[in-house]
């Protein structure tokens, strides 16, 4: 496995997915399996029409300068994470949600500049 969930601090406040080796731009990180909903969570990942519960993508937290994205590949159902860019080992591997998520089913200000993360329909009306 090329990925482990672990505490993101010392207080063990909020889990993140990290890297359990080195990662390189192209690379395979997960393929996005598990319930299909109609309706956004928290922690689903939307796919094409679905949002996808899949248990160490509910880890993937956003940053706005990602190292990974999440591809549709045609004729493959499953979402894939890919490395955007070299991921070293014990990074924490992160996308942008508002790259696949029309709306959030929690929306919440982004640590990187303090604004809203809503989902893409609303990225631009600020």
């Amino acid at each position: 496995m090329k990925v482990e969930i672990k505490y993101k601090d010392e207080l063990g406040t909020s889990k993140g997915l990290f890297a359990t080796e080195d990662m390189y731009k192209g690379n395979l990180i997960l393929m996005l399996k598990g319930n299909h909903f109609s309706e956004p969570t928290r922690t689903s990942i939307r796919v094409r029409d679905k949002n996808i519960e899949h248990y160490e993508g509910a880890f993937l937290n956003h940053h706005c300068n990602p190292n990974a994205e999440i591809w549709e590949i045609t004729d493959v159902e499953e979402g894939v994470v890919v490395a955007k860019c070299d991921i070293s080992k014990g990074e924490e591997i992160t996308f942008d949600y508002e790259t696949t998520e029309p709306i959030l089913a929690a929306p919440f200000k982004c640590n990187c500049h303090g604004r809203w993360i809503r989902g893409k329909i609303h990225r631009y009306q600020e």
